[in-house]
């Protein structure tokens, strides 16, 4: 015998060869609880009335029109057909009000659309609550806030060190890390305050400590109290909090990417792996795209320039802050690009549909490839030079000389026309 099991909104109903109900296992009429039953069976692979139904028919052939149904009893280990293009299942199509009229409480076309339209509402609604808590989409935000802070960060330290050049410009030079800069600032505030002890704390060589509180003594920069740098030390405060949010976001993003995408952070590491999954929209995104797309994520600017001037594509993009593609030679940064590119699509799909951890092979491959590629490619073209040594060899400002302008006849202007301007005679 062969069994054909059908979901309905009502429930499931199990047919024989003759296409005569033999089992039911109906849903109440609920819009809440049908939507439920549905989206377990959807998301997560669950169904009691499944189970029941595969252990009161144990070793016999099944047929369904569900793809659900199908992933369902495939995954319970049990041999399953998805046929929904015969004549039983039209028939059954065609006889479906009479069946859930006689087996369930739905007993009127009213009621069957009602739940079918409320039922398809609360379903989306999981659905998107689901792709909402999708750890990836967050990261993708966190990275996005990331370059926020940087931004925020870089222009407050324009401003910090502007002002307090004003007051002592010689320390500007010195003191290059701004986190330093600003704690500096904070602590000590006015250069008069300045002294060997109190510049022990931010790690600096004996001999700069000396250099820079001689510079403090003899600086040439205004007179300020801490009083007239309250205010800067007001803005170094709230800086300084911006370092704290940068390092905090930068461990969650660190272990989030470990958690949804191992093997990405294997061949690239968290910061890089976070930034092609921001850019591609998504760890699922980016498991589709294929390797020429990811090569050239973070490239976008430039390769529509050359695909409107002509010029030469770019070779990769993001992934250019790999130290594997930054520090290897100009004419091997094409091939070990589309090498990294091909590892990442791996890694992304693996961890996108959850499979195992494979990133440290991944990796031992990637270096093996790369290494072929340095050992193949260990001389440059011939007649080719590096593109960023042409690029500076271009020559400068030697621009068309522009033509010298006429001088303008007022006589020929509309508004004068007719009137006598000369030095002789007089318009009346």
């Amino acid at each position: 015998m062969t069994l054909k099991i059908f979901l309905t909104i009502g429930g499931f109903f199990v047919l024989d060869d003759n296409n005569e109900i033999i089992s039911t296992k109906t849903f109440e009429p609920d819009p809440a609880y049908v939507s439920t039953k549905i989206f377990n069976l959807e998301r997560y692979n669950e169904s009691e009335e499944l189970d029941e139904i595969l252990e009161e028919y144990a070793d016999t052939e099944i047929k369904t029109n569900s793809s659900l149904i199908r992933d369902f009893i495939r995954s319970r280990g049990r041999k399953v057909s998805l046929d929904n293009s015969s004549e039983d299942f039209y028939s059954f199509q065609s006889s479906l009000f009479s069946y859930l009229a006689k087996h369930t409480g739905i007993k009127t076309d009213e009621i069957y659309h009602q739940l079918v339209r409320e039922t398809n509402i609360l379903i989306s609604k999981k659905r998107v609550a689901v792709a909402s808590q999708r750890t990836d989409k967050m990261v993708v935000h966190a990275i996005l806030s990331l370059d926020d802070i940087v931004t925020t960060i870089n222009l407050f330290m324009s401003r910090i060190r502007e002002w307090y050049g004003i007051h002592f410009p010689e320390i500007l030079k010195e003191v290059e890390n701004h986190e330093t800069f600003c704690k500096i600032i904070t602590e000590i505030g006015a250069r008069q305050f300045y002294s060997k002890k109190a510049l022990e704390q931010y790690g600096f060589s004996n001999k700069k400590i000396e250099r820079i509180n001689n510079l403090a003594k003899s600086s040439m920069g205004a007179e300020y109290d801490n009083k007239d740098l309250l205010p800067l030390q007001r803005l170094t405060q709230q800086t300084l909090q911006l370092f704290e949010e940068k390092r905090a976001l930068e461990n969650w993003i660190d272990e989030q990417i470990n958690k949804i995408a191992p093997n990405l952070k294997a061949i690239v590491g968290s910061a890089i792996a976070a930034r092609l999954i921001a850019l591609a929209g998504g760890l699922q995104e980016m498991a589709l795209l294929p390797s020429s797309t990811i090569q050239l994520l973070g490239a976008e600017k430039a390769l529509f320039r050359s695909l409107k001037t002509g010029a030469k594509p770019p070779k990769h993009g993001v992934i250019y802050q790999t130290p594997e593609l930054h520090s290897c030679k100009w004419w091997q940064r094409g091939n070990i690009a589309r090498a990294i590119a091909g590892k990442l699509t791996i890694a992304a799909r693996i961890d996108a549909f959850q499979g195992e951890y494979r990133g440290d092979e991944l990796k031992m491959d990637l270096e093996r490839k790369i290494e072929e590629i340095k050992e193949k490619y260990s001389e440059p073209p011939k007649g080719k030079q590096d593109p960023a040594l042409t690029r500076q060899q271009k020559p400068r400002g030697k621009s068309k000389p522009r033509s010298r302008q006429k001088s303008y006849d007022r006589s020929k202007s509309r508004k004068y026309k007719g009137k006598n301007y000369s030095k002789k005679g007089k318009n009346r």
